[in-house]
Parts: structure tokens; C-alpha cells; sequence
């Protein structure tokens, strides 16, 4: 490889590996503060919170990785551009064909590398990160008095303190309901408590003084008990062992989902929807039975010919009189009905169904869309920069984010019209890089013959020069 083959990998590689790191940092605070609500306030170490984040860094990478490479294109040759290294080149003898070929074998590179990370890291990172998650947010938050404020936190209790000074609280008041049904039958009021629980310890104890229970009298008789007694004591010293073994961690890395198809290879999601579909159909078949036993069971096989014949006519009008041609026809109304109902929820769980196929197939042809969109948008940026003849963090990062949003909404409206079968999953998928193809090669072409921002207004001008006039509209 020549000297300015390494010069050009050497700036995509720089460039694209700080865009990188960039756009999975926002893309991780987009998710922290999604599920800030599950993370906060559950007692749960450092290390297992960047443990997540890291999960979800690997998850993010196939949003990350077209900006990025985007990105590069568009401030590598925008610079080559603006500082007239591109024409010196291209005076030498070097077209721009040249000069995008040493990029081409890092994009294979980087194409590969988003094929393995898309069907080995992504789905084991799913696995965990979403596990881990769930059982974040089953933890207890900790236990945390507040002035004025009821905490109900602990089972079978609920708790307000008028202030507190570490381990001492003021104006206590706690209602006990742990007997289920009962309500709150106990009352105990204290001017003054000390609280000794340390954090992670099964049991806590309140030491109060100088308080007042009220409890409610269970009386035997229906007299005494229309009159609500209660019983009102005081104490000098009372103390309350509590259960804390509520607020124990549980297993964090518990697993609760593990055939979701975020989480599947390329071999597990074909398995998967062939088991979909053998399902599918068998729940056909359980549905066609049914309804063939509902309406064809009263046939029955005549003993001289063999043959299955039904009962003989009915009449209603001559076999049925009155009332009982009523309940025949109410019965006959309500069994419709029942049957429509019966087929409304039936087609509800065949559109399910069909969701499910239909997710798993969008999944199945992700892991290969994300690595040729790389290498397209690479080939948009990169005669974009060569044209614009710009670098730096402004015009080209403003450009960049646009035509990646452009993508990136194709990619969403697709999807959601193939979770629907609107239109096929695969053209789902493939329609935004399909959408991309003829873009990419007519800049390609545009900026290989000496294409420069000049050629936009002129192309402007040939556009207004087509379009009518306000007089001649």
C-alpha cells in the first residue's frame, strides 16, 4: 500500500472511532433516562448499574456504527477537499476511485465486524442486560424515613415520623395491619424513638418511649363489638422488632426471558420461525376441528346404506309451538353470537401470531442489513464531502445527522409497516438501503467527475429554469 493509502486510513479510523464512542454515549443516556425510573432508589452497587450499560452499549452499536461511518466519510474528504489535497491528487493521476479504495477494506472490516456483533454479541448482550434490568427493578427501594411522610415500604406496617437526627426520630406514629382483612387494629404513638437497623440486615428494631398504644377490642359479643371498644395503654419503653428480610438483594442475574428474538442468532431465528409456523398451523387445524365438531357432529351413518345422513327435517313453524319456539330461536341467537365472539378472538390471536413471524424475520434480516448499510452510507458521505469541500465539526456534522435521520425514520416507518405485514419483513428491512443504493451511486459518479458545491446551484438553477413561472401558472 502506498503512503497516502495509510494517511486516508489512519483519518477514517480516527475519526470514525471518536464518532463511535460519541454517538453510543447519546444513545445510552437516551436509554438511562428511559428506565432512570427502574434503576434509581433500589439499593444497588456501582459495578452492577456499569454492568448494564455496558449490555446496552453493545446493543446500541448497530445505530451507532452507520453515523459513525457516515460521519468519516464526510470529514475525510471534505478536509482532502477543502485543502485542495484532493485535486493535487487527482492531478497526479489518482481519480476518486483511488482515493475511496484503501477506505473500502477497513469498511469490509467494519461490515464483518457488525455482522458478528449483531449475531453473537447482541443477542447474549439482550439476554443479560434485559434480565439483569427486570431484576433490578424487582428490588426493594432502601429504606429511607422521611419527615411528614407516610412510608409503607415495609410489610404490615406503615410509618411517619415528625423529624429524625441519625439514628433518633420525633413524633412517631406507626399503624400496624399485618393481620390481612383487619385493617389497621393497632396504633402506637411516641414522642420519641431510636431506630437500630443497619443496611442489608434481616432484622430492625424501634425502641420507643413514653408512648401510647391504642388497639381494637375484639369482643365476643355482637353488643360490645357495635360499640367499637378499643384499648388504650402507655409505656415507658417499647420495643418492635421488625422483618427486614423484605429489602434482602435477590439474585440479580436470575433469568426470566430467554427466547424473546432480540436475543437469537441467525440459526436460532430460523429455527424459531419454522417452529412458529408449525404452530400456526396446527392451531388452524385445532380451530377447523372445532368448529367442524360444532356444526357436522349431529351426522350420523344409516345402518342399511351406510351412509352418513343427518336427522330427518325439522319444521319449526309445525314442530314447535309457542314458548318453545322462542327458546329455540333465543338459543339459536346467543350460540351465533358466541361463535362470532369465539372468531373475533381467534383472529386477534392469529394477528398476534402473525406479529411474532413477522418480528422474527425483521430481526433475521437485520443482522445483515446494518453491515451493507454501513458500507452505502460510506459511499453517500464520502462524495458528499468531496463536493461540499468542507471538514471540521460544522457543516458536515449538520449534514451527516440529517441524511442519517433520514435512515434512521425509512428504517422506522418499514419496520412497523413489516410488523404489520403491510409489506413483506425482508422489503421492510431492505427497502431504506434499496432506497439508499441509487443515491450513493449517483454521488459516487457525481463527485469522480469533478463535481464541487457549484454543481448544486447550477442544478438548482436548471430546476427553476423547467419549473413555470407565477404568470405562466
Amino acid at each position: 500500500m502506498q503512503r497516502i493509502d495509510w494517511y486516508l486510513l489512519r483519518s477514517f479510523a480516527g475519526i470514525f472511532l471518536k464518532t463511535i464512542g460519541i454517538s453510543v454515549f447519546f444513545l445510552l443516556m437516551q436509554m438511562v433516562w428511559k428506565y432512570v425510573d427502574d434503576l434509581a432508589g433500589r439499593g444497588v452497587d456501582w459495578w452492577v448499574i456499569l454492568e448494564l450499560l455496558f449490555y446496552w452499549s453493545a446493543s446500541v452499536l448497530p445505530m451507532a456504527a452507520p453515523i459513525a461511518v457516515l460521519f468519516a466519510g464526510i470529514m475525510v474528504y471534505g478536509d482532502l477537499a477543502e485543502s485542495h489535497e484532493l485535486a493535487a491528487a487527482k492531478s497526479s493521476g489518482a481519480s476518486f476511485y483511488r482515493l475511496i479504495r484503501p477506505i473500502l477494506l477497513a469498511l469490509v472490516g467494519i461490515a464483518v465486524g457488525m455482522f458478528f456483533v449483531a449475531n453473537n454479541l447482541i443477542p447474549v448482550a439482550n439476554f443479560k442486560g434485559e434480565n439483569l434490568l427486570i431484576n433490578i427493578a424487582k428490588q426493594r427501594p432502601t429504606f429511607n424515613l422521611q419527615p411528614g411522610i407516610f412510608y409503607g415500604g415495609i410489610d404490615g406496617y406503615s410509618i411517619k415520623i415528625g423529624g429524625k437526627t441519625d439514628n433518633e426520630v420525633q413524633d412517631i406514629l406507626i399503624y400496624d395491619h399485618r393481620e390481612r382483612g383487619e385493617g389497621n387494629h393497632t396504633v402506637i404513638m411516641a414522642p420519641k424513638a431510636v431506630l437500630h437497623y443497619t443496611e442489608g440486615n434481616r432484622w430492625m428494631e424501634m425502641e420507643l418511649f413514653q408512648g401510647t398504644s391504642y388497639q381494637e377490642y375484639k369482643a365476643e359479643k355482637r353488643e360490645e363489638r357495635d360499640r367499637k371498644p378499643f384499648l388504650e395503654s402507655t409505656f415507658d419503653r417499647m420495643v418492635i422488632r421488625v422483618n427486614m428480610g423484605s429489602f434482602e438483594m435477590g439474585d440479580l442475574y436470575s433469568v426470566h426471558r430467554s427466547d424473546e428474538y432480540n436475543m437469537l442468532s441467525v440459526t436460532q431465528l430460523d429455527h424459531a420461525i419454522d417452529e412458529l409456523y408449525d404452530q400456526y398451523r396446527k392451531r388452524q387445524d385445532e380451530v377447523h376441528m372445532i368448529m367442524r365438531n360444532k356444526y357436522y357432529g349431529w351426522q350420523s351413518t344409516d345402518s342399511l346404506s351406510g351412509q352418513e345422513v343427518g336427522p330427518e327435517p325439522l319444521y319449526m313453524k309445525e314442530r314447535l309451538k309457542g314458548h318453545y319456539l322462542f327458546r329455540a330461536v333465543n338459543n339459536a341467537i346467543h350460540s351465533a353470537q358466541a361463535n362470532r365472539d369465539y372468531m373475533e378472538q381467534i383472529q386477534s390471536e392469529y394477528v398476534w401470531r402473525n406479529q411474532v413471524i413477522a418480528r422474527h424475520y425483521l430481526e433475521f434480516h437485520k443482522k445483515f442489513s446494518v453491515a451493507i448499510a454501513c458500507i452505502l452510507l460510506f459511499f453517500i458521505g464520502a462524495p458528499l464531502g468531496a463536493i461540499i469541500q468542507k471538514g471540521g465539526f460544522g457543516l458536515p456534522f449538520v449534514i451527516s445527522v440529517l441524511l442519517f435521520l433520514f435512515h434512521y425514520v425509512l428504517t422506522i416507518i418499514f419496520e412497523k409497516m413489516g410488523r404489520e405485514w403491510l409489506i413483506s419483513p425482508f422489503w421492510a428491512i431492505w427497502l431504506p438501503n434499496a432506497i439508499l443504493l441509487p443515491i450513493a451511486l449517483w454521488m459516487t459518479v457525481w463527485a469522480a467527475n469533478d463535481a464541487s458545491i457549484n454543481s448544486f446551484a447550477r442544478l438548482r438553477k436548471r430546476l427553476l429554469f423547467w419549473l413555470p413561472t407565477r404568470s405562466e401558472a
